[in-house]
């Protein structure tokens, strides 16, 4: 038995075999090295090479603008019944003020109609004093006092178409002083007359009256027509003995006296708004 062979054992082979792979190893190593390093210088060339991009010019943007957002309205009862509340005063301050200013334009329209027609007889009184026609101012005192006072109109229309003065009263007076004074010549004949004159030579009368004398009379006749007193001289004029033979004349004082009264009751009827406004040019009249 002791004889046996014993195994073969072979030591050397091993570091052969790991001499072989580290050397191999390193050489993988430094080849991927070097192919990187390549790679790396290839890649720094390329891009240099490559041209830039141009700047592109910038664009302003304007500011977006603000969107004011409205709060919400309220729509609960309470808000609703004060806002209502608040439109409803709104509304009666409009409507006081719409009604003051229509009554401001009312007023101002009926002080102007009124302005005018006060105008209209004016300027009537004016011609009818100087003895003039009235011309145009006859429609006019139609349109504006014929519904109210026609019989006023119509005095005053036939006054200007007959015109006296006081002018034209005191030459008549001047032409009929004596008739009046010495009264008709067929009462008692020229007799009669100069016994009346010489019978009113004296005269008894209170110191307060005025002196009966028909020359007293006819001297208070004329200044009263010196003062526009045409009713009062009538009156004188009607005392005198000769008041009979003066009908012509007491006819036009008449006269003188129912224009100017007319006048009156016209301005009145203007100043009190009673005159009417005379339709627009052009306007047919109503019916």
């Amino acid at each position: 038995m002791s004889d046996a062979v014993p195994p073969l054992v072979l030591p050397a082979a091993e570091p052969a075999t790991r001499r072989l792979t580290l050397a191999t190893a390193a050489g993988i190593a430094l080849i991927t090295f070097l192919v990187g390093l390549v790679l790396a210088v290839w890649a720094i060339d390329h891009f240099r090479a490559e041209p830039q991009p141009a700047p592109q010019p910038q664009t302003v943007v304007a500011p977006a603008p603000k969107v004011i957002v409205a709060p919400p309205v309220a729509t609960d009862p309470a808000s609703l019944s004060a806002r209502q509340e608040m439109l409803s005063a709104q509304l009666a301050a409009l409507e006081q003020r719409s009604a003051a200013i229509t009554s401001a334009a009312a007023n101002a329209y009926g002080n102007a109609s009124r302005a005018e027609a006060l105008l209209v007889v004016l300027v009537s009184r004016r011609a009818i004093d100087r003895g003039l026609e009235l011309g145009y101012l006859e429609q006019q005192l139609r349109d504006r006092f014929g519904a109210t006072q026609p019989n006023e109109v119509a005095t005053i229309i036939d006054a200007s178409h007959h015109p006296v003065t006081t002018e034209d009263l005191r030459l008549g007076l001047d032409q009929i002083g004596p008739q009046l004074a010495l009264g008709p010549a067929g009462e008692g004949g020229w007799g009669g007359a100069v016994w009346r004159l010489l019978g009113s030579l004296i005269v008894v009368h209170p110191r307060n009256t005025p002196s009966p004398v028909p020359s007293e009379r006819l001297a208070r006749v004329r200044r009263m027509l010196a003062q526009g007193q045409v009713e009062a001289a009538v009156e004188e004029v009607n005392k005198l003995p000769g008041a009979a033979q003066a009908t012509g004349w007491m006819t036009g004082a008449r006269q003188y006296v129912a224009a100017r009264k007319a006048l009156i009751v016209l301005e009145t009827a203007a100043i009190q708004g009673r005159a009417a406004t005379p339709p627009a040019p052009g306007a047919s009249p109503t019916r």
